[in-house]
């Protein structure tokens, strides 16, 4: 039987992903039963979405579906600089992904609503997280800010009280034109760092928003 082209591109890619996202192994946990299901006949996304099931939290859509107008939410900042959790991290095979420094200057907006979870994101972080990329590095505009951006937009799921509790990576949808699932993010908590010592972050606008969200965590 043929392989198909996007998913020769898939395995003839991985490696350039893997260094170039850091994320990808972490991410591609059910790669494997996607790529037998799509050998074995046409893949649907019933196929996508079992190979990535996982406790109920996990799931796979269109990011784009759970967007929310930032501006109804509160804007949040770290208390203080400090070294961000690793990502993806699976002792003893691996210590982890290490990822860019939370700063102080950087604003965090609410981006996603996701069944009553709420995603931040920085587009200063992003563009930190991109230009430690094997991508960035090679393409350094790509990190700038009217660039294309890394492979996946690095979130923080967050409570209303700034406590940050894990990572999230929604797939930057126009990096990936010709990918089977492009439109897909795997909506996965990555909360194998360390978290401890929450709350983190702090409202330093629009925090008369702040009401909304707790609300919703009621």
């Amino acid at each position: 039987m043929t392989i198909p082209n996007s998913i020769q591109k898939i395995t003839d890619s991985r490696t350039v992903i893997a260094e170039s996202s850091g994320i990808w192994q972490w991410l591609a946990g059910g790669f494997g039963v996607t790529l037998m299901a799509t050998l074995s006949g046409c893949p649907t996304m019933a196929d996508y979405g079992a190979a990535t099931s996982g406790d109920g939290r996990d799931f796979v859509a269109p990011h784009e579906q759970f967007q929310v107008d930032s501006m109804e939410y509160p804007v949040f900042a770290i208390i203080d600089d400090r070294e961000a959790p690793r990502a993806a991290v699976n002792f003893p095979r691996n210590n982890g992904v290490e990822m860019p420094p939370l700063k102080q200057s950087y604003r965090w907006q609410v981006t996603h609503k996701v069944h009553g979870e709420y995603l931040i994101g920085s587009e200063k972080f992003d563009q930190a997280w991109c230009r430690q990329t094997k991508d960035g590095r090679d393409h350094p505009e790509h990190c700038e800010p009217e660039g294309i951006g890394a492979e996946y937009l690095e979130r923080i799921y967050i409570h209303p009280d700034g406590s940050a509790y894990a990572y999230g990576y929604l797939k930057n949808t126009p990096r990936w034109p010709h990918w089977f699932g492009k439109n897909e993010t795997w909506f996965r908590h990555d909360d194998t760092g360390d978290w401890s010592g929450q709350p983190w972050f702090e409202c330093v606008a629009r925090c008369d928003k702040l009401k909304s969200m707790r609300d919703d965590a009621e």
